[in-house]
């Protein structure tokens, strides 16, 4: 085991050994599986500081993550419970916290020294007790590389995830994250009830989904009371297949309450599926689908999901964030209608989520009727346009000798030239007269002519006025 000076770090009161990670000796279970032993922080519930303090997180990741922190300050700190940790002034406190991210930070975990950090404060505070670091004192983390390589697998690749999954259930994962773009441990906490009514008899397309804080714990920081969502075509089946290989195999009568994912091991079979397990499933796709292992995540899925959806030209930008589980700014959010599912149900079908390019069978008769409709729109307005024509040609006697019979046998080709020609010739006559009776000339001609036939009407009227 490797033991750092105490020369080194400066940290002559701490234990360095309980920050480090010895490997420990596990027993194999009767399966070869590692038996599923207590936990090393199981200790620390017992305190009611403790318990206080962890129950403000829901998610199951953070409350462990938490409390193996807490755990290693106590132990590099020789403490031997967190009501000792309590009582430590706040210079003492900020001293150990301090030294206990410098090791990490000095073993090239600058993340983890992040963590420390947050707990701790976390924790002080949660027992009103603020701790102040100085600028120069806070742990800056650096940015995370796999931001820089992150792969969000097209369409095609996500199906192709999908056919090499291994198994129905694992299918079923990779749909279902993909067409409904929920979060990976949102899908970890989906339940029968939760689809089995759209699901049996008959598949009721698409899946609408109403995702709660109690799936989706993620939705109190937006102050979200639930958002909905939808399964596709191929996901509603890919998701009934997997229920009903599941029925099949393990003779299971299902519950509303029970999960649909649940671990297929051999050591804990039917338990229920965690991120960990998705996470497994998604790498395992990945390889199979010669993707990059390195930059394929279960969260990528769901940036598939928002990728499809930008594909989408009619789908305006509040459905695809309402879709999302994201809460809208301002007045946006103000104006959206949550509550109407047709209108969000429709849109949601605009988006093409098969394969094949068409999104499910009511969407195909809707296109082959709108190419219908416009196909008989096109041929009236072609009819209309030719027995324009011929009534213009008519009427401008552009064809004189024509009798109406033979003027439709013209193709309407030639005639609409002539009636071009003939408004040309009609519009450059009109400007030449226009323009010769602006003349001073033809004004004055044109005052004399007036003249002319006004005299003799006068002496006619006077000659019929004599006696």
């Amino acid at each position: 085991m490797e033991i750092v000076t105490s020369e080194t770090l400066e940290t002559a009161e701490l234990d360095i050994n309980a920050l480090l990670d010895p490997k420990t000796m596990r027993q194999h279970g009767e399966h070869g599986w590692f038996d599923k032993g207590p936990r090393s922080f199981d200790w620390l519930l017992k305190y009611r500081c403790v318990r206080d303090y962890i129950d403000n997180y829901t998610a199951k990741s953070t409350r462990m993550q938490r409390l193996y922190v807490l755990e290693k300050v106590l132990k590099a700190g020789r403490l031997e419970d967190p009501d000792r940790l309590l009582k430590l002034s706040d210079i003492q406190a900020k001293t150990l916290i301090k030294r206990v991210w410098q090791f990490y930070i000095q073993h090239g975990k600058q993340s983890y020294a992040r963590i420390v950090s947050i707990t701790m404060r976390g924790f002080f505070e949660a027992h009103d007790r603020e701790l102040h670091f100085k600028r120069s004192e806070q742990v800056r983390s650096p940015r995370l590389v796999k931001i820089n390589i992150e792969h969000i697998p097209s369409k095609a690749e996500v199906y192709k995830m999908a056919d090499v999954a291994g198994s129905l259930r694992n299918r079923a994962i990779i749909l279902c994250l993909y067409q409904s773009g929920v979060r990976p441990s949102c899908l970890c906490n989906w339940t029968y009830g939760l689809v089995a009514q759209q699901l049996y008899p008959e598949i009721k397309g698409p899946v609408q989904l109403k995702i709660t804080p109690d799936l989706d714990n993620k939705l109190n920081l937006y102050g979200l009371p639930y958002y909905i969502t939808f399964l596709g075509e191929e996901s509603a089946r890919a998701l009934r297949d997997h229920l009903d290989d599941r029925k099949k195999r393990s003779e299971w009568t299902p519950k509303a309450s029970d999960r649909i994912f649940v671990t297929a091991s051999s050591a804990s079979r039917g338990g229920p599926l965690d991120l960990s397990g998705i996470w497994s499933v998604i790498k395992y796709a990945a390889v199979q689908a010669n993707l990059d292992l390195k930059s394929v995540w279960p969260k990528v899925l769901r940036k598939s999901f928002r990728k499809t959806l930008n594909a989408a030209e009619s789908l305006d930008e509040d459905t695809k964030e309402a879709l999302m589980g994201h809460r809208l700014p301002g007045s946006r959010g103000n104006y959206f209608d949550y509550h109407d599912l047709d209108e969000v149900r429709e849109k949601y079908l605009r988006v093409d989520w098969n394969r094949n390019g068409a999104n499910g069978t009511r969407i195909k008769e809707l296109d082959d009727a709108n190419k219908d409709l416009a196909e008989r729109v096109t041929t009236l307005e072609n009819k209309n346009k030719e027995l324009m024509i011929y009534m213009l040609a008519e009427k401008a006697g552009i064809v004189p000798m024509a009798a109406p019979e033979e003027l439709h046998q013209i193709p309407t080709v030639d005639l609409e030239r002539a009636l071009r020609n003939f408004v040309t010739r009609t519009g450059r006559n009109a400007s030449q007269n226009n323009a010769r009776e602006a003349t001073p000339s033809y004004q004055l001609g044109r005052r004399i002519g007036r003249s002319a036939t006004r005299q003799p009407c006068r002496q006619k009227r006077e000659a019929l006025s004599l006696p």
